[in-house]
């Protein structure tokens, strides 16, 4: 069992479980607004995909400065910044009377949320040992994961009966409160030991790159977080809308338990980090199990909904493998290169979300155009993500099995 927490230590764990849960919010809440947007602008497929996933382009556009600002500056300011550039965003979300209005507000949140992943992970690796790395990260992903809860089911019900200038406006203000909240707690500075010529962005970027094993971490790593957002937060609900025949409040419900299963396979896999034997065996198995319920939902024609959800389940909880790939990741990288590293590992991650997103939509536009019944359509959408998984995984496979010893 980890040792008991000091103040300063739960301190640092709630504003990375506040920041977390505010970017699992955003991530999710695609699913519950995306039909809702495509019944208001008479978007495709495509479009509403490319809507949603400009979040994440921005996202891409904005994480490698934010990475040099997090080894230079510190968390603290680049997190304020960044906090108040996603309440903009968010409100003008809230008031947007057009789709390019809408698409502005995506851009802005998908700045704002590009130095989430990678400043929590500096503060954590500045608050915790390294063992503890892997559990602390499974803890904020289990206690955060009350946003992404918040962005399925009980965001569909609030779309329903509160105004959307109403809900989306809450959220801004919230956003503006943590970012006050962030700025008053979080501790200044910069990671203080590097040298100067390691502070260099393209000489510290290109160090990592240069790396076998870190490559070979970020293969996997585009695989982590694009299947669960491209279900979770895209495409879910219209599957099971679409195929499963389920309502709007149904699919709400069943992206609510998908959640509530990464939420527990946060913790789950965090407290694993810490105690399986083998951290690498434990994240094949991971994304060998994903890729497999992928496949299963390809190949079954017309499963039974219980079966459908039951394998959306399994896949979502075992995609947090990323938990013990970041604790990879930790013990590959030098101290001094972790910003940098957290920044690559997420850069890769979230670049992945738009293109699977993308790619998914353009499958089902291409299959829908060529006569393939609804069902069919996602069949060969979910196809192409498990073998997308599990070529990633192949990648990764050759990767050294790296442990803590204490």
């Amino acid at each position: 069992m980890p040792a008991p927490f000091s103040r300063n230590q739960y301190v640092v764990l709630f504003v990375c479980v506040a920041i977390f849960a505010l970017g699992q919010f955003h991530r999710a809440s695609g699913g519950v607004f995306t039909p809702i947007l495509m019944d208001r602008y008479a978007l495709s497929a495509a479009t509403v995909g490319g809507l949603v996933s400009a979040m994440f382009f921005a996202t891409i556009a904005a994480q490698v400065p934010f990475g040099i600002a997090l080894d230079r500056i510190g968390p603290r300011m680049v997190l304020s910044i960044c906090l108040c550039i996603i309440a903009i965003g968010t409100g003008v979300f809230a008031v947007a009377q057009s789709f390019d209005m809408a698409l502005v507000s995506r851009i802005l949140i998908g700045v704002g949320l590009a130095a989430m992943g990678a400043a929590s992970h500096v503060i954590i690796a500045r608050n915790f040992t390294a063992r503890d790395f892997g559990y602390i990260s499974g803890l904020v992903v289990t206690l955060g994961g009350i946003g992404g809860l918040l962005g399925t089911y009980p965001l569909a019900i609030a779309l329903e009966n509160l105004p959307w200038a109403v809900v989306f406006g809450s959220v801004a203000a919230l956003t503006v409160i943590l970012a006050a909240g962030v700025f008053r707690v979080v501790r200044t500075g910069g990671i203080t030991n590097e040298t100067a010529a390691e502070a260099g962005p393209q000489g510290g970027y290109l160090t990592l790159l240069r790396q076998p094993e870190f490559r070979k971490i970020l293969a996997l790593g585009a695989v982590a977080y694009a299947p669960i957002t491209t279900i979770t937060g895209l495409w879910g609900g219209p599957f099971l809308q679409d195929v499963a025949g389920l309502s709007a409040e149904q699919s709400g419900a069943v992206l609510l338990l998908l959640f509530a299963a990464t939420i527990a396979a946060g913790y789950v896999f965090g407290l694993l980090d810490r105690n399986a034997p083998s951290r690498k065996a434990l994240i094949y198995v991971a994304f060998v199990v994903s890729a497999a319920c992928l496949l299963s939902l390809a190949a079954i024609a017309n499963p039974p909904v219980s079966l459908a959800i039951g394998l959306l389940v399994i896949m979502v909880f075992s995609q947090q493998f990323y938990i013990p790939l970041g604790a990879h990741m930790r013990k590959t990288v030098a101290d001094t290169h972790l910003g940098r590293a957290s920044t690559l590992l997420s850069l890769v991650s979230v670049a992945a979300i738009p293109l699977m997103q993308l790619g998914f939509g353009a499958i089902l536009d291409a299959t829908a155009r060529k006569g393939f019944e609804t069902s069919d359509q996602y069949r060969i959408a979910f196809a192409t993500m498990g073998v997308t998984i599990l070529a990633a995984g192949l990648i990764y496979s050759t990767a050294r099995d790296i442990n803590d010893a204490a």
